[in-house]
């Protein structure tokens, strides 16, 4: 277990995000549904928005928390992207 501090952990959440490229998804006339520039907020209404965040920070997270360097990315992803799920869930029934 490591003593890292939470003001550590917390220090550097941006208000905003900027989009580094442009998204894989497409809408219907094949364009891309972000495109690279646009500003995405990490924080609304007051509350940070932990899936984006936590996505956009993982070489920081892997720093912080060696024992996930021997982790595959996408396996941590798709953890996150579970968590928020069943968070999401908890807090809609």
């Amino acid at each position: 277990m490591h003593a890292t501090s939470l003001q550590r952990i917390y220090q550097n959440i941006p208000e905003f995000r900027i989009q580094a490229r442009n998204g894989r998804k497409k809408d219907g006339d094949g364009n891309p549904v972000t495109k690279k520039g646009e500003r995405h907020p990490n924080i609304i209404n007051g509350y940070v928005v932990w899936e984006t965040v936590q996505l956009a920070d993982l070489a920081q997270t892997k720093k912080l928390f060696p024992e996930y360097k021997c982790m595959h990315s996408q396996v941590l992803q798709d953890v996150i992207q579970r968590v928020q799920t069943t968070m999401d869930n908890l807090c809609l029934t």
